[in-house]
């Protein structure tokens, strides 16, 4: 015999009994018991559906494009149109190239209106412009966002001011002030 047929004779030798070894240690522990360390237990309800990281994205009325992001969703089987949202980011891309976001912990967003509703801890930025409330409405049909509760608002070139009520046209890019009862809405000018 050759040293050549013996130097094969021995790899495949070799190689057998490594195939071997490996095949009865993947085989060996099939009939023993599986131990679950960490034992989750959800309740599942057949009336709702969960989602995390939810993105929706598309065009409003007046033609803006918008992105809609949470970290946790869901929606009742029997008003699927109605999602509700925690860990809310919205991203408006206004037809002028600027880009006006709203935060939030909490956000309803209706998929067939397009309306979308944000509360508790809402922030709209927007430039150099930033907006804090309670809430939060967007209304797709009438192209207004409307910030109730608690309103306030700072400009770094304007100044600040706080309202009951602020109503935003994206259209117009205007903004209303309003004020409930006989309270007067307290707006501080920078000097320009």
């Amino acid at each position: 015999m050759t040293s050549r047929k013996k130097n094969l004779i021995i790899l495949q030798i070799s190689i057998f009994f490594i195939a071997s070894i490996l095949l009865y240690n993947t085989y060996r522990d099939k009939n023993q018991e599986v131990k679950t360390l960490n034992k989750t237990e959800t309740e599942i309800n057949p009336d709702i559906n969960t989602f995390t990281d939810l993105e929706y994205s598309g065009f409003d009325l007046t033609g803006n494009r918008y992105l809609l992001v949470a970290g946790k969703a869901e929606f009742k089987t029997e008003t699927p149109e109605l999602i509700n949202m925690k860990e809310v980011e919205a991203k408006f891309y206004l037809k002028d190239d600027t880009v006006l976001i709203v935060t939030s912990n909490e956000g309803l967003y209706n998929n067939i209106t397009l309306d979308m509703n944000f509360k508790d801890n809402v922030k709209v930025d927007y430039l150099t412009h930033i907006l804090l409330s309670d809430s939060l409405s967007y209304s797709n049909s009438n192209g207004k966002l409307i910030a109730t509760g608690n309103v306030r608002g700072e400009s770094i070139e304007k100044g600040e001011f706080s309202a009951d009520n602020v109503e935003y046209n994206l259209k117009n890019k205007t903004l209303d002030f309003s004020m409930l009862g006989s309270k007067q809405i307290n707006i501080k000018l920078k000097k320009q």
